[in-house]
């Protein structure tokens, strides 16, 4: 299969990719919304608003919320913009991953670990916590990735140092928890350190810790910087009414760390950066 797509043109391939990226990122968002309530995800989708059933012509993912102009073609309810945003990310994540990899099993599983990512990211920002099935089943995709990347030359002393990096970043983000009784960091996230550091051995453990705080930073300056707009955009995006609309962004509110985390690492995993020759670099 792979090597029938490697004959067509370039430009074909990036755009398949493209496409399944955004079916996919629109399968996301229905796990992302069903995701412990009950619900099943072979339901028909509805409007969050007045329970209108999707026409057929309603569920182009991107394509449909722009006809539409992000609201419902029933009761003109506006449709939460986190539908367009993961179909979009997740269609530019499968494209940066294509012209990294390519065409290969490491490709097909990379596609597969970013849509666990993309759905721990969103839920986290949504509801402040990450469950334990997603935190296993990343955990599962680790190991996968151990096998397919070393498995069939196995060395002792590589997989002691992908474990050592995964109980550093372990025992680095629980630290944080523990000595902040939970106020700094949540216990999900130091969990999620977990497959991240077995992935990524020592110097991309290392590496994705530093990023995921330096853009951590960033994103929490530029909230408290533009206020107004993160309650502009939280309210759009939310189906519910935002409560205190008019209250600021401050250095005391909290902010879900594993979207930070997740893009860190993310970074790290396609790039293969090393913090301290990066910083070598401009020294």
């Amino acid at each position: 299969m792979i090597a029938l797509l490697e004959i067509l043109p370039v430009w074909y391939q990036y755009s398949l990719v493209a496409l399944l990226g955004l079916i996919i990122g629109s399968f996301l968002n229905v796990v992302i919304y069903r995701y412990h309530t009950g619900k099943s995800l072979s339901g028909h989708s509805h409007c969050l608003s007045c329970g209108h059933t999707l026409r057929w012509y309603e569920l182009f993912p991107l394509v449909s919320y722009v006809c539409l102009f992000g609201r419902c073609s029933s009761c003109r309810c506006t449709i939460p913009a986190r539908y367009f945003l993961v179909e979009l990310a997740t269609s530019l994540l499968f494209v940066a991953l294509f012209a990294q990899m390519s065409l290969s099993l490491l490709f097909l599983f990379s596609l597969a670990l970013t849509s666990v990512l993309m759905v721990i990211a969103v839920y986290d920002i949504y509801h402040m916590v990450i469950p334990n099935e997603l935190v296993i089943s990343t955990s599962v995709l680790a190991v996968i990735y151990f096998v397919l990347q070393y498995g069939f030359s196995w060395d002792t002393e590589r997989f002691l140092l992908h474990a050592g990096a995964s109980f550093g970043a372990f025992l680095f983000y629980g630290g944080l928890w523990f000595v902040s009784k939970g106020r700094w960091i949540g216990f999900g996230d130091a969990k999620l350190a977990i497959p991240f550091g077995f992935i990524l051995g020592v110097p991309g453990a290392f590496t994705f810790v530093v990023f995921s705080f330096w853009i951590g930073a960033v994103v929490s300056v530029g909230l408290i910087a533009l206020p107004a707009l993160f309650y502009a955009f939280k309210a759009y995006c939310s189906p519910y009414p935002v409560v205190n609309y008019s209250k600021y962004f401050t250095m005391k509110s909290e902010v879900p760390f594993a979207p930070f985390m997740i893009v860190a690492f993310l970074i790290v995993y396609m790039y293969h950066l090393d913090v301290l020759q990066l910083m070598a670099s401009f020294i």
